[in-house]
């Protein structure tokens, strides 16, 4: 049975309980002989696996009931909340029961624990309620069509109504998917959207939603985003947490000519699988510019016309969004006409990035290469992918000797997010800078404060609102300023 809605199948599932005499039983089981032999001409030919072996975990001694209970056994994973009743009116003084879940061992069966839990809780209540289990007798059918459709509403349905005997009691239950917890959004992060969210939206969406859906477009920061909207910048960002929660957007660093990538271990899937090659030629094909003979020179004089460091902050224009890269829009908009890049070029490409070479200089040495590639997309594609990672610039402050920063960072001991395999630090000389476009006094002790802890450029200067150029001149004030790559 393959898998439904993402869901892995349930394989078998089965009623057990404790006869105060006989043990432990199954008293209902789909499909038949699943779990114990049976004369149903329609049982499997051999169970799944020894129940006695294990019965003893399936109706376990009363300290390990009522919670979930996952056993291992053969190839096969089994998911129970066993249940434990004490009261005077079952004999023993207890009523022991099980409802349980049978899937394949490497299932991930996260989606199914809420299902198994609620089940025995109902169970119970019903139990307590007017003993609902404790009456049935393996003849009685009751239960039995019970299993039958929850076994197979959930494997084909992902979910389940199931009135019972009275009106009042109805079993509703329905599968989730669990995805993992988002990373936790910075303000320098810029979602990229992976669904059409227009389309999606509704009359119950957020206020704060409606108005930055449209502003994530693969090139503004969160912070920009929030600018823009004129929305709150918390709210941007537990918003767009919420979309990442969801898969709708995954995120990336903000583009920059200044940057610096390398490549990772991962570059080896661009060659071992051809999907990702093809991929990468339709995402990075520009559209031709109305004068594709000036075009590289025209981008070449751009790039050695502006400052390699622009400024990240909501105040000046951003360099992503004022280069030739950021004009282009859905690839359903180019024409047929443009010429898909050889997949070796590009990987070419993608192998010549390092971490001493900026972005504008890879550029300046590529330029013939580079010829009908949208350079932000390029970069990006490669980041989403996990074939290149970004190489962060760290400003050090150093003020009587190396700080605690620099030495964590220079033993290993940094908390930098790094890419397994990737990075390799570099230090550059102290660098010089005339003391001029001030920053603001309340701005300039937070950006003291933050000389005391690793940060990069990207949170600095997105979280300060001010340009890399400003943050360099204000620290120089207080010592001698180096960067870290890494």
């Amino acid at each position: 049975m393959a898998d439904f809605g993402g869901f892995p199948p349930i394989l078998s599932l089965f009623y057990t309980t404790f006869h105060p005499t006989e043990g432990a039983k199954v008293l209902f089981q789909v499909p038949p002989g699943s779990v114990v032999k049976t004369s149903d001409p329609a049982a499997l030919a051999s169970p799944l696996f020894d129940f006695d072996s294990i019965n003893s975990y399936l109706i376990p001694r009363p300290q390990l009931c009522n919670k979930l209970l996952t056993l291992r056994v053969n190839r096969f994973r089994i998911v129970s909340h066993p249940v434990h009743i004490s009261s005077s009116v079952y004999p023993r003084n207890s009523f022991l029961f099980n409802f349980c879940f049978v899937f394949d061992q490497a299932a991930d069966v996260a989606a199914y624990l809420p299902v198994v839990r609620k089940l025995a809780k109902m169970f119970r209540a019903l139990e307590l309620q007017d003993r609902f289990l404790s009456n049935l007798t393996p003849e009685s059918d009751t239960l039995r069509a019970v299993v039958d459709q929850v076994f197979e509403d959930l494997n084909n349905y992902c979910e389940c109504f199931i009135p019972l005997d009275d009106d009042s009691n109805s079993i509703n239950i329905k599968l989730f998917p669990l995805h993992p917890p988002p990373p936790n959004i910075r303000s320098f992060h810029v979602p990229i959207s992976t669904v059409r969210l227009r389309q999606l939206m509704d009359v119950n969406w957020d206020p704060t939603m409606e108005k930055i859906v449209d502003h994530i477009d693969g090139i503004n920061s969160v912070r920009r985003i929030a600018a823009i909207a004129d929305t709150d910048y918390d709210l941007t960002r537990r918003c767009i947490q919420h979309l990442m929660y969801y898969n709708c957007v995954i995120v990336v660093d903000i583009f920059q000519f200044s940057n610096r990538y390398a490549v990772t271990a991962d570059i080896s899937a661009f060659v071992n699988d051809p999907s990702i090659a093809a991929e990468c030629q339709s995402y990075v094909a520009a559209p031709p510019l109305r004068h594709p003979s000036s075009a590289a020179s025209a981008l070449a004089g751009l790039l050695l016309r502006r400052p390699s460091a622009a400024a990240i902050s909501p105040s000046s224009s951003s360099t992503s969004s004022s280069s030739p890269s950021s004009s282009v829009g859905s690839r359903s908009n180019l024409p047929s006409t443009t010429r898909k890049r050889n997949a070796c070029d590009l990987l070419e490409l993608y192998c010549s990035l390092n971490n001493g070479l900026s972005v504008k200089d890879w550029y300046l040495a590529n330029r013939d290469s580079l010829r009908g590639i949208d350079v932000r997309r390029f970069i990006s594609f490669g980041i989403i992918k996990g074939l290149i990672y970004r190489v962060n610039s760290y400003p050090i402050l150093e003020r009587g000797g190396k700080p605690a920063a620099l030495q964590d960072l220079l033993s290993g001991k940094s908390t930098i997010n790094k890419t397994p395999g990737s990075p390799t630090i570099s230090l550059d000389e102290p660098l010089s800078a005339d003391d001029t476009a001030p920053v603001d006094p309340v701005v300039e002790r937070r950006l003291r404060k933050l000389s005391r802890r690793i940060k990069h450029f990207d949170d600095i200067c997105t979280d300060l609102q001010v340009s890399r150029e400003q943050v360099l001149n204000t620290l120089k004030r207080y010592g001698e300023v180096s960067l870290i790559h890494a």
